[in-house]
């Protein structure tokens, strides 16, 4: 987010700015002084200060708002272009963006990211018996679990669609991965959600991989995808990974967590 810095950045342009205006106007009357002898030149030096003291501040502040506004209105568009509506997080956009930057970085030090997907179980049952608003509800608080869940500016989270989410997760191999998604998977069932004064219970399915150096998000999100579907086929509401051991081949199986 752009804020902290930049309405520090506003803070002092503001006073960059009357002091600008203040040694602007001194200098001026300095320069125009020796021609205007008949009101003394000490007098219109006075008076230019004066005024540029009285100017300034509020020149400055009119600026800082109209800055203070702009960083307002950049920040929203900001929120609209890299997250979902409804639950906050963020967009496929946004989440390619972050898997490009964690990608490069894993070429650069070797240090891992693995990808998990998460798609909720029986999620149309939920919309038919709650509606619509109880489905959404359902998504917002999960998805606020998820947020607070993740570490903080290490791992990232989005909607990916419906009732998806893909988590991106840094510095983690194959057994860090299955933890984090075993973890998220017993959260996610023992989630309380109320709407309407009933009770929703949510279960879902989630595929993990250890993404490779060269492949794109498309290519990392397709392992991941054949995970979920493994997970699904076999009961739902388990985790299944993506052996790294195996070849990258169109034969490649999923495996038990």
């Amino acid at each position: 987010m752009l804020s902290t810095s930049s309405r520090l950045h506003t803070l002092v342009y503001a006073i960059l700015l009357s002091v600008v205006l203040v040694s602007a106007t001194v200098h001026f009357a300095d320069f125009i002084a020796p021609y205007l002898d008949v009101y003394g030149a000490n007098t219109v030096t006075y008076t230019a200060v004066f005024a540029s003291l009285v100017l300034a501040p509020p020149a400055s502040i009119i600026m800082a708002v109209y800055s203070h506004k702009l960083i307002n209105v950049q920040e929203q568009l900001l929120e609209l272009a890299t997250t979902d509506p409804l639950t906050g997080l963020l967009n496929r956009r946004a989440f390619a963006h972050r898997y490009d930057r964690e990608s490069a970085r894993y070429r650069r030090t070797n240090r891992p990211v693995s990808l998990l997907l998460i798609d909720l179980d029986y999620f149309k049952a939920i919309n038919d018996k709650h509606g619509h608003a109880g489905g959404d509800q359902a998504l917002t608080i999960l998805s606020e679990h998820l947020r607070t869940t993740c570490r903080y500016g290490t791992d990232d989270v989005a909607r990916w669609g419906g009732e998806e989410f893909a988590v991106l997760l840094s510095d983690s191999g194959h057994q860090s991965a299955l933890r984090a998604a075993e973890r998220l998977r017993r959260q996610i069932e023992t989630l309380q959600i109320t709407f309407n004064d009933t009770s929703i219970r949510l279960q879902a399915s989630i595929g993990a991989i250890v993404c490779r150096k060269d492949e794109t998000l498309e290519q990392a999100v397709q392992r991941a995808d054949l995970c979920l579907r493994e997970a699904k086929g076999r009961g739902r509401n388990r985790v299944m990974a993506y052996p790294e051991e195996l070849t990258n081949t169109a034969d490649d199986k999923a495996s038990v967590a």
